[in-house]
């Protein structure tokens, strides 16, 4: 008979099964497109020679689709929805897409940008012509891609074999959201205003002084020599030199990025052959295509466009093709910002069949790559007066303003943030658990939001409080019905289209580009939220939004606020866009200045050191959302690499703004990252570490026990655990000892603790005798059965006798039974000996693990600080890498343009010849995975920032001051100089 009962757990995993195996089935490529490994991508971005199926084509041209036709094939660039009224046209060029993302219908009825913002007022015309002015209103088809997160990575290399196939290429398309001429921003106009100078007045040098520093200028430049003699032998018009190898690798689009990212270096270091060489092959450069299916946005625009826009400054505009290449790229990268709400999308799909198809921005977006496109879209448009660069640009300085003020740490803005400009409706919450988790324990679900269960369950199932369909009382139970009920829901799920929620949460990439904290990251995917009781609807018709600002992504519980990685960029723009703009736009100021405030409140710290050395560290606060009041907030007291640019950054800010206080602020950072480089034995910073806050920034000596107890956090725990197995090991000492000196239990307390052999007496009752060893059951058998030397079975009156008393009472003669006595006193000597030797070998063969002492907290601390390698004032080392980053180099040389003090110099100094010491190789120079190591391994690594930023700072150091002097030039974040108006 069918028991339900029994196969209650395996119903309802096969429930789950099922379920899981059509999500999986339907949705399996939804996260997108640049999630692929490189073997994965080895033919990616080359023409998909699949043909379509006929009755794709025969459908389309026959209208019998209304609305679209999803057209995917098998490689890796999300899914198409071309309207059927463009199949025809489209599949000639249909190329290797898809991993299917998913598109969705409607968006908001608005151009979604905030209330009362700066864009709001101006329309725009969202039915392709770029003649129309009117309300904006998105179209239902197409359908408007709604993606959740951006699943691209600015670091990927591609292999792909593109020598046999025709390449596909990026052509000019009409824009889904134009923005009419007469609404186009403007570039600001009139006389720029007198900004106060940056540079300290240097005097002439003597000439003792002028030998010394062109000899160190001579290094430096030697080593510039040799990377870029590495680069051009090996990787020519490839994007990196692996200088370890001699190989190269592409993951920047395979565009040159060395070679672009170092054509303004060329040039200042005075290798003026070089530089027309490299700007002539910049003419075998084709931006119209590219071996990956998406476009790093961020990336892009600094090394490339400003790679370019920098270089044609630097020489004076003596090479057109500089320009004329700038302008190429930024006609392929304006399609980016072609949504609803003007913000781009950071990963830009480029080829036509996707490019073609409306789409919006992201709800899960870098702060950094959204605002920190601003220098060279503006410094583009005012070489060509083509005012559509600064528009695309100003309109995320408006949003970005009008949300400064209005974040979980008002004056900064969170590292992740949604730029869709789509609110989405929250999603009904199943069970109160649930509810809890996104509003904090104890918050009540809002009346009739609890899940919908069948009419006919009992009640006595439901604890309506919880949400949950569990037994509340007596025996479990079930109804009736409840097999069809699970069939009815297995229909339902193969019926049902399950969609990912684009709201929900998703793992952020733990790095971006320039500035990363690692080269590579998973791709990030989506969680699926299924409402119960009724089904999903399709994307299209589930997609309704209102509209907003930038925000924060949805379902965030808490969020980071930080001056490095993933946010750096965004505030070191603020002031050189004020400067780039001759001073003519207060917003960058005033967005500055509540920046920085807000850092020098929340961000900063004082490290505690052993020297006393007063230096400032610039840290990460996380805020978390369910909580209100300064308690909310948590210091991660770090210091990384990535923020070393902030103490140039606010030496610039003191300069130009007046803000005379924040040049000890910027001594203070820029020194804190020289004791970084001279802590470690490498002589160079690793990528992250972590430090002790001091309680006052005027007085913090140091106390070495206080570091201890950062070094040993679980001090208590392990100091319980430690006594305990000191009291276990004298307790293991007081046990006697067996002949051969092997740790034996007391005879009682080993006889204690093994089986009772059990016997018969004569009158049938039964009898436990203990034996005294771990015996086997066939042993036990043997010696239950058996007498000694006999193989013949033995009654167990034979073996084991009554007492006298007992042989009375049965009416034998007590003198009779003699002999059975003294064969029993006999027989348990035996069995005694037996049991003994058996638990003596085994407790002899058998290996015996004693573990090893718990340590003492002195140590533990010890070991720690030699197997950690710690320098004294670190408590942990989040990354020991150096990937030859340029930042703290950079502020270096700011701090000595700024006050003229050769105590820079002498730092920059001690920085480049460790770094040359530890990273020089046959080829060029190498990343090193470890620089706490006396001899760290290269990672056969050579980003193009070493060229383009970091030697050109360690050269611009030792160079005369008017050599791009910072009243002259403003240097973006890849170290590309452009000239400031004067």
């Amino acid at each position: 008979m069918f028991r339900m009962r029994r196969y209650r757990v395996f119903l309802v995993f096969a429930f789950f099964v099922l379920a899981s195996l059509y999500y999986f089935t339907s949705v399996q490529d939804w996260e997108g497109a640049s999630a692929a490994s490189i073997e994965g991508l080895k033919n990616v971005g080359l023409k998909d020679n699949t043909p379509i199926p006929d009755h794709a084509v025969e459908q389309a041209q026959a209208g019998s689709n209304k609305h679209a036709l999803s057209i995917t094939s098998t490689s890796a660039e999300p899914a198409v929805v071309i309207s059927s009224t463009s199949v025809t046209q489209k599949v000639q060029e249909l190329t290797s897409t898809t991993t299917s993302s998913s598109p969705v219908g409607k968006a908001s009825s608005s151009a979604g940008v905030q209330a009362n913002g700066k864009n709001a007022d101006l329309p725009i015309s969202l039915t392709g012509n770029e003649n129309s002015v009117g309300t904006a209103a998105i179209p239902a088809t197409p359908a408007i891609e709604n993606t959740v997160a951006e699943h691209g990575q600015g670091r990927l290399e591609v292999i792909a074999d593109t020598e046999n196939r025709p390449k596909i290429h990026w052509s000019q398309l009409p824009e889904h959201f134009p923005i009419p001429s007469e609404s186009i921003i403007q570039l600001p106009t009139g006389k720029p205003k007198p900004i106060p100078k940056i540079q300290h007045p240097f005097t002439k040098e003597s000439p003792s002084s002028t030998i010394e520093r062109e000899r160190k200028l001579t290094a430096i430049k030697k080593e510039f020599e040799h990377s870029w003699a590495g680069y051009k032998k090996y990787a020519w018009l490839q994007d990196e030199l692996s200088p370890i190898t001699g190989k190269y690798r592409n993951p920047f689009c395979g565009w040159a990025a060395t070679l672009v990212d170092s054509l303004d270096s060329l040039w200042i270091l005075g290798m003026k052959d070089e530089f027309d060489e490299a700007a002539n092959a910049i003419r075998n450069i084709d931006f119209t295509t590219s071996i990956r299916n998406d476009i790093p946005l961020f990336e892009t625009t600094i090394r490339y466009l400003g790679g370019l826009v920098g270089a044609y400054d630097i020489s004076g505009g003596t090479h057109r093709v500089l320009l004329d290449k700038a302008v190429e790229l930024a006609e392929v990268l304006m399609g980016a910002f072609d949504t609803p709400n003007r913000m781009p999308m950071t990963f830009y799909y480029w080829k036509p069949t996707f490019a073609s198809q409306p789409h919006r921005a992201s709800a899960r977006v870098v702060l950094a790559e959204l605002g920190s496109l601003s220098m060279e879209f503006t410094r583009l448009a005012q070489i060509t007066k083509e005012a559509r660069y600064y528009d695309a640009i100003a309109r995320i300085t408006n949003e970005f303003e009008i949300w400064q003020n209005n974040t979980q740490m008002p004056g900064l803005w969170p590292k992740s943030v949604d730029a869709s400009g789509c609110k989405k409706p929250d999603q009904v919450m199943t069970t109160q658990s649930q509810y809890a988790m996104l509003n904090g324990i104890g918050n009540t679900m809002p009346q009739g939001s609890e899940a919908s269960y069948p009419d006919n369950m009992p009640d006595s199932f439901v604890s309506k409080s919880e949400g949950h369909v569990i037994p509340v009382t007596g025996e479990t139970a079930f109804p009736p019905d409840l097999e069809s009920q699970i069939q009815e829901s297995a229909d339902k799920m193969a019926t049902t289209k399950l969609v990912p929620d684009p709201n929900a949460p998703n793992q952020l990439r733990p790095e971006i580009g320039k500035r990363q904290l690692e080269d590579s990251a998973p791709s990030t995917k989506g969680e699926l939220h299924i409402t119960p009781g009724e089904p999903r609807k399709p994307s299209s018709e589930n997609s309704d939004c209102e509209p907003q600002g930038l925000a924060s992504p949805p379902h965030t519980f808490g969020e980071d606020f930080t001056l490095g990685g993933m946010a750096d960029s965004v505030y070191e723009y603020l002031p050189k866009q004020y400067m780039l703009l001759g001073g003519r736009e207060e917003q960058y100021r005033s967005m500055y200045e509540a920046a920085v405030d807000t850092t020098k409140e929340h961000l900063l710290f004082r490290p505690m050191l052993p020297d006393g050395r007063n230096i400032l560290l610039s840290g990460s606060v996380t805020v978390n959302s369910r909580h209100t009041g300064d308690s909310h907030m948590i210091l991660k007291p770090e210091g990384t690499h990535l923020t070393c640019f902030a103490g140039g950054m606010f030496a610039v800010g003191a300069k130009i703004f007046g803000r005379t206080e924040d040049i000890d602020i910027a001594v203070k950072l820029t020194d804190g990252c020289i004791w970084a480089y001279e802590a470690t034995q490498s002589g160079i910073m690793p990528e992250g570490y972590l430090a002790i806050p001091c309680d006052s920034r005027d007085s913090c000596p140091w106390n070495q026990t206080k570091w201890y107890q950062h070094l040993d956090p679980y001090r208590d725990s392990r100091e319980k655990s430690r006594l305990s197995q000191q009291q276990k090991a004298i307790l293991k000492d007081e046990k006697s000892f067996g002949a051969e000196g092997v740790v034996i239990e007391t005879e009682a307390e080993h006889v204690n603790s093994l089986p009772a052999i059990k016997t018969s007496d004569p009158t049938g009752a039964e009898v436990s005798h203990p034996t005294n060893g771990p015996l086997s059951k066939r042993q036990v058998g043997e010696i239950e059965n058996e007498a000694p030397g006999s193989s013949d079975p033995k009654p167990a009156s034979e073996i084991v006798g009554t007492s006298t008393g007992d042989a009375v009472a049965g009416g034998e003669n007590p003198a009779s039974n003699t002999d059975k006595v003294a064969n029993q006193e006999e027989h348990a000597k035996d069995i005694k000996a037996v049991t003994a030797n058996v638990a003596k070998a085994n407790r002899t063969n058998a290996p015996i693990y004693t573990p090893p002492p718990i340590p003492t907290h002195e140590e533990f601390v010890k070991g720690k600080l030699e197997r950690e390698r710690l320098p004294a004032g670190m408590t942990g080392i989040d990354s020991r890498k150096y990937i030859l980053r340029p930042e703290a180099i950079e502020s270096v040389f700011i701090m000595y343009r700024v006050t003229g003090d050769e105590y820079w110099r002498q730092k920059g100094w001690n920085m480049f010849t460790a770094i040359q010491n530890y990273t020089h190789t046959a080829f060029g120079s190498t990343a090193v995975r470890d620089v706490t190591s006396s001899v760290p391994d290269g990672l056969d690594e050579m980003e193009s920032f070493w060229l383009a930023e970091t030697l050109k700072y360690f050269y611009l150091l030792f160079s005369k001051p008017d050599v791009v002097s910072l009243d002259d030039y403003v240097l973006n974040t890849e170290a590309h100089a452009f000239k400031r108006p004067k």
